[in-house]
């Protein structure tokens, strides 16, 4: 029987690795099984805005291929569903048109059936 993993992101994309490290996560739980979703909230709605540059930081580090968290979200599309909060969406200023193709978005209603749904839930 498969599991409903609900994954919380609530940081940033970048800076913190929170983001970048919950899509392997969640795409192992699709490996195993599982039924995974990712669900951006607060900060964390930065990850899914189009065109992110990793360039920030350390020039040494960044010079190296590091890949955006919006091309691993694009990668792992195929066995991860992706949402984000709409109200955090609207508080940063981030349009429809800015926010990476397929990511659904969520009120605070449908995230709160999502968590009492969910078998399993984890917060970045």
């Amino acid at each position: 029987m498969s599991k409903k993993v609900n994954i919380i992101v609530t940081q940033p994309p970048y800076g913190k690795e929170d983001a970048y490290s919950a899509i392997p996560l969640a795409e192992t739980q699709a490996a195993a099984g599982s039924l995974p979703s990712i669900t951006f909230v607060s900060g964390g709605v930065h990850s899914v805005v189009k065109g992110q540059k990793t360039g920030y930081g350390d020039p040494a580090i960044w010079q190296k291929d590091v890949p955006s968290v919006e091309a691993t979200i694009i990668k792992a599309k195929e066995s991860v569903r992706f949402y984000a909060l709409e109200a955090d969406l609207k508080k940063r200023g981030i349009a429809d048109s800015e926010v990476i193709e397929g990511i659904s978005k969520l009120n605070i209603d449908d995230l709160t059936d999502r968590i009492l749904e969910s078998e399993v839930t984890l917060v970045f």
